[in-house]
């Protein structure tokens, strides 16, 4: 395993990076001793890797098509019951990694910048290492604790597995090996179309620099294209059909603001990053930019160190204002969107944190000594970040919140299990519903894959009980089909929301005519009628 002071090195080999990976997934497969399940997109992915496999994709209902986590899935699905969980240990073990990569990351950046001695170009291990090591703690605090991150990777989403990668690839860059980092990157731009902007135009820099690397940067180009359009096309019936789905938000959505871009940055975005975190970052930002322009370019290891900075930083807040120009032009903005250009913010804001400490011991220098400069210097900027007001708190996400609510979307997962074995199982309940299921909104994967049906098979329940009149009407006089739901899964979206379909609603359904067998659970409750 490599020491800790290699972290300042260059990295030769790619044999960190299998130590990093094999880390993060045995940690994430003991997370699943603790109450786990998928949540909507995940839930869709693997419904279609199942699909996939046996060669019936349909994407209609479901979220937009994202080829990287249905990759994954489609090989998860020829374990059967298993696929669910070995996807979570995917998606949490990128979240891992993407702590790990980050703490790799901005100690690298750090440890470039001239600590102790004013005037030594390579300064002592020891003093390189504490203002580094801080800046690696301050960025993985902002990154695993503030925003959303920590919940949305339990639950299965792709976002932290996608940023893992870009700075894998970025960190390839840096080492001298810009074909493994366009490779690396080709992983990105699986999970998130945005990465094009900057993929491809790194591809076209890598032919021109490297001839040999035509056949690869074409390869990998064309193979993007194919896994985002053609399973649109064959599963969803257009070339587009994921853009459309995504053009789709919730009315919760920043796109139904008065203005989308001004709320996707100053009622989200903002609040993903703690305040002295961003002030850090754009302080340092400014700085790097002045001592890049005196020094009239990229000189030396630190002017390396400084110019990655200003390049994490500028990253970071242009990848939010891009999420913020889809919201404006209708798509959901969503806050996990986000994460990517958040990390990097928090980079640069925690390598801000360093580069102050590397001043500081510098001034103190001739005081105190190198050694005991260094360690007061990072002392003090340790002690500003988490002493002064709002430094930290006003941003982190209640871990005690979270993990409730993780624990309800498990127990959901596990009621509505046991609730189809009860019913006599998924045939059973397929063919008393002959089609006509609903469920709430956000359950519909989970449902579709439990009962193995297309999402676009499953209704969503009715909002009130004005909707539900709709499903009272016999369809003819004189037949006993009724437009009801004969199958009804009920339950809350998250805790505190109310149950789907209302209890009134299912009583108006009842006064229609439904005859409903009823089976509860803690949070979940099946009424069938099937007579």
């Amino acid at each position: 395993m490599p020491s800790l002071s290699k972290l300042l090195e260059p990295t030769e080999s790619g044999r960190v990076y299998a130590w990093l990976i094999g880390a993060s997934l045995v940690l994430a497969a003991l997370s699943l001793l603790l109450p786990s399940t998928p949540s909507y997109d995940p839930w869709a992915w693997i419904v279609w890797g199942h699909q996939i496999l046996h060669g019936s994709l349909h994407t209609a209902g479901g979220p937009s098509w994202k080829p990287l986590p249905v990759i994954f899935t489609t090989i998860f699905a020829l374990f059967g019951r298993a696929a669910p969980d070995l996807w979570l240990v995917v998606a949490r073990a990128g979240a891992i990694a993407l702590a790990l990569m980050t703490f790799r990351f901005t100690v690298r950046i750090t440890g470039s910048m001239r600590a102790g001695v004013v005037g030594a170009d390579r300064p002592p291990t020891t003093q390189r290492l504490a203002p580094a090591l801080l800046a690696g703690v301050v960025a993985v605090v902002a990154v695993v604790l503030a925003g959303n991150l920590l919940s949305n990777s339990a639950l299965g989403y792709s976002e932290g597995l996608a940023t893992a990668v870009i700075l894998i690839g970025l960190e390839r860059h840096l080492d001298g090996h810009p074909r493994q980092a366009f490779a690396w990157g080709f992983v990105a731009a699986l999970d998130r179309p945005e990465i094009w902007l900057f993929w491809g135009p790194y591809g076209l820099w890598l032919m021109w620099k490297d001839p040999g690397s035509r056949r690869l940067v074409f390869s990998l180009g064309v193979l993007t294209l194919l896994l985002w359009f053609v399973p649109q096309q064959v599963g969803g019936g257009s070339l587009t059909s994921g853009v459309s789905r995504a053009q789709q938000p919730l009315k919760s959505s920043a796109a139904f603001a008065n203005c989308p871009f001004c709320s996707e940055l100053s009622q989200h975005a903002w609040f993903l990053v703690p305040l002295r975190v961003k002030v850090a970052a754009f302080l340092a930002m400014i700085a790097a930019a002045v001592a890049l322009l005196r020094a009239k370019g990229i000189v030396g290891q630190r002017g390396r160190a400084m110019a990655m900075l200003l390049l994490c930083g500028l990253f970071g807040y242009g990848w939010w204002v891009l999420i913020a120009i889809e919201t404006q032009a209708g798509f959901s903005g969503n806050d996990r969107y986000l994460v990517t250009g958040s990390v990097f913010i928090d980079i640069a804001g925690a390598v801000g944190y360093a580069w102050a400490a590397i001043a500081l011991a510098n001034w103190l220098a001739g005081r105190l000594g190198a050694i005991r400069a260094t360690a007061v210097g990072t002392l003090v900027a340790a002690l500003v970040f988490l002493v002064v007001p709002g430094a930290v708190t006003a941003s982190l996400i209640s871990l005690s919140s979270t993990h409730k609510e993780l624990d309800y979307q498990a127990t959901l997962r596990s009621n509505l299990s046991a609730l189809v074995a009860e019913a006599g199982g998924a045939q059973r309940l397929r063919d008393c519903a002959a089609g006509n299921v609903t469920v709430e909104r956000f359950q519909l994967p989970m449902v579709a894959w439990y009962l193995d049906v297309r999402l676009s098979q499953l209704e969503i329940q009715p909002n009130t009980e004005t909707d539900a009149g709709f499903f009272a009407e016999i369809v003819k006089p004189g037949t006993t089909l009724a437009r009801w739901p004969a199958v009804i899964f009920q339950d809350r979206s998250v805790s505190s929301s109310g149950l789907r379909p209302t209890p009134g609603a299912i009583s108006r359904w009842e006064r229609a005519g439904a005859r409903y067998t009823v089976r509860r659970l803690p949070e979940m409750t099946l009424y069938e009628d099937c007579g």
